[in-house]
């Protein structure tokens, strides 16, 4: 949130949670988007027009064989006076054209604010379709192959090392945008995506959403739904959803028990006292360091709401996992393993900025305009706050434990107070109208069961939505499950057939490995296992510490140019190699260090030159190889001055 009548026929049912009754005390939801009223279909003064015929796309990882386009659309269809903006697409036609086809299978990857035409390969995804299915990916309004457009707000990262600098990034882009800061939201792309079909002269739509996929999907089907085919919904949540994200937090903590009871590589319950000693700690006591990602240096903070980010995770499973052993550590005193997470979760925030393929003004755009709030843009921003502190307190201290309501709600996800620096939109609101069951139409839902993003909770009211819809749980599976070794397969075959086994996925995957505690000198370092002396052990225990560092790390250093070790020292791109990481008295424990070079090689395969030092380690130079799945590796080189030349194991593979 960067998409046949089940066996046990679902009973309507009318959304009725605790969550939506705050809502409806403390939000007012505007119905309409300022293109027509909400749940009614728009009817443009023009029809929309192709605007060249469809050629060849030639955008990086464009599917081999499609065709892409653009459609001309008024930017306000309530107002076609205010000028057209263009939408883009691409097309790609089923395998098989001896058959008729069997309908188009239309995507959405999320965000808001991901195009769907490069930000997942649908093609490979949904290859098993493809043969009689048609596949339409249109970029959304403001978004890659659509009529983009731009916030100098949004380009820098630091708005993502901070909550307040990211409220501000959100309102200080919506005045940028002006008086069109209210026409992107999930109707008016809705409608888009309705006028690509109807200038391509398709008829049956199979929606896939992921993510916000799902939320736009789900607006598609309430307005055009003589066109919906399927739905299938993964990772998803519904139209009216809490904004202070308690459900997120429900799910965030009952991730963390059952991976811990599924591993059996920690106890859930010590887990959750440490998170209330830690959170109480940060509450009073921040604690400021500096992260570093090519040439920059960022200053953050590792303070209650960082550790609520980590919390949140935005539904990432290998994050709930290792935020066990970082707080076991954190409760003992040492805070550099929940740094290092913190620091994964402000620099994917911030990355976002960075990516060109991502549109952090069309996220800040639809967020402000469809999602529920505390407060009402027609008022002044001291009445905003005031409304939306008052909204806060009226929960009680209890909501939010083990953190304060502060803290919890600028852990990072949609609504809270992100959007209320946002200008006045009159036609701000839910893009439905909440509250009243969308078309019966066939729905398949899909809700990983690790997932804090968008939590089962949600997807199971997104299921309620509708008359009939199949909802799948996931078993451990985090974010967006489609991808899911059952759960894509399910999803599949109910594209298909229109029927799916509700109970299939729920015995099914392996939870994320939960590391043991972060050592913090070299002596607490688990020995290789090798025919050789302690100390020899020792320094290829560090090495295989360090390469476990390194892989964590690999994805900043991807993204970023750069990366810090987990205590100290840096990690970089090497330019002159392509694939290859220079370190640089990288420290994984406090008293050795590690710099050389690892690169990437055949068979999930580390291999390179190795310099340690420190007084915790013997010193020297190692040539390593490293198998990154089962831990073996070979070593040659010296250590205090003899020679090695020797096969070793790492504890557990690395």
């Amino acid at each position: 949130m960067l998409l046949s009548i089940p066996p046990a026929r679902t009973r309507t049912r009318r959304l009725a949670t605790t969550a939506l009754t705050a809502l409806a005390t403390f939000a007012t939801f505007a119905v309409g988007t300022g293109t027509a009223a909400a749940g009614a279909v728009s009817t443009p003064a023009a029809p929309p027009r192709l605007l060249e015929p469809l050629k060849p796309c030639t955008y990086d990882g464009a599917p081999a064989g499609a065709r892409c386009g653009t459609v001309e659309v008024p930017l306000d269809r309530a107002e076609p006076r205010r000028g057209t903006t263009r939408v883009g697409f691409a097309f790609l036609p089923r395998r098989d054209q001896s058959q008729p086809s069997l309908g188009t299978v239309v995507p959405n990857p999320g965000g808001p604010g991901a195009p769907a035409s490069r930000f997942v390969n649908y093609a490979g995804l949904l290859a098993p379709l493809l043969d009689r299915r048609d596949l339409l990916l249109v970029d959304p309004r403001g978004i890659g192959l659509s009529q983009q457009i731009t916030c100098k707000s949004m380009t820098d990262p630091l708005a993502g090392f901070s909550h307040p600098k990211l409220v501000a990034a959100i309102g200080a882009c919506g005045r940028e945008l002006g008086s069109e800061a209210g026409l992107y939201g999930s109707a008016a792309v809705a409608d888009d995506i309705d006028a690509v079909r109807q200038v391509l002269g398709l008829d049956r739509l199979d929606l896939w959403g992921d993510s916000y996929g799902t939320y736009l999907m789900t607006v598609y089907a309430a307005r055009h739904s003589e066109h919906v085919q399927s739905v299938v919904l993964s990772g998803s949540y519904p139209i009216a959803f809490d904004t202070f994200g308690r459900d997120r937090l429900d799910a965030g903590l009952r991730a963390i028990h059952l991976i811990c009871t599924r591993t059996r590589s920690c106890d859930g319950d010590a887990v959750m006292r440490d998170l209330e000693r830690v959170a109480a700690r940060l509450r009073s006591h921040p604690v400021r360091f500096t992260v570093a990602t090519g040439s920059r240096t960022y200053q953050a903070t590792l303070d209650e709401a960082a550790l609520a980010s980590v919390v949140y995770a935005r539904g990432e499973r290998s994050l709930s996992a290792a935020l066990p052993s970082a707080l076991a550590n954190a409760a003992a005193g040492d805070l550099d393993p929940l740094k290092r997470l913190a620091s994964l979760v402000m620099l994917d925030v911030a990355g976002l900025t960075q990516n060109p393929a991502f549109s952090a003004p069309a996220f800040a755009a639809v967020m402000c305009h469809d999602y529920p709030r505390a407060f009402r843009y027609q008022d002044p921003p001291a009445v905003r706050r005031a409304d939306y502190r008052r909204a806060l307190s009226a929960l009680g201290p209890a909501a939010f434990g083990p953190f304060s309501a502060a803290g919890w709600t600028a852990a990072g996800f949609e609504g809270a107070d992100l959007c209320i620096d946002w200008p006045n939109d009159p036609t701000a609101g839910a893009p439905v109208a909440t509250g009243r069951l969308l078309p019966d139409v066939p729905v398949l839902v899909l809700s990983g069961d690790l997932d804090a993003n968008t939590p089962t909770g949600a997807g199971r009211e997104t299921a309620a939505q509708f008359p009939h819809a199949i909802f799948a749980e996931v078993a451990n599976a985090g974010h967006t499950p489609s991808g899911d070794p059952c759960a894509l397969p399910l999803a599949i075959g109910f594209v298909k057939t229109l029927s799916a086994d509700p109970g299939a996925c729920l015995r099914t995957g392996t939870p994320p490995p939960v590391p043991g505690r972060a050592a913090v000198s070299a002596e607490q370092l688990s020995p290789a296992r090798a025919a050789a002396t302690p100390a020899v052990r020792r320094a290829l225990g560090l090495v295989g510490a360090t390469a476990e560092d390194l892989v964590q790390q690999n994805g900043v250093v991807r993204a970023w140019g750069a990366a810090d070790g987990l205590r100290g020292g840096r990690y970089a791109a090497d330019t002159a190699t392509p694939g290859a990481i220079t370190l640089t008295a990288v420290r994984v424990v406090r008293d050795a260090s590690v710099s050389g070079t690892l690169a990437p090689g055949a068979g999930q395969q580390l291999t390179g030159t190795l310099r340690l030092s420190g007084p915790g380690v013997a010193p020297g130079r190692l040539q390593v190889r490293i198998a990154l799945g089962t831990g073996a590796g070979h070593a040659t080189g010296t250590l205090s001055g003899h020679a090695v030349d020797l096969d070793f194991q790492l504890e557990g593979g690395r």
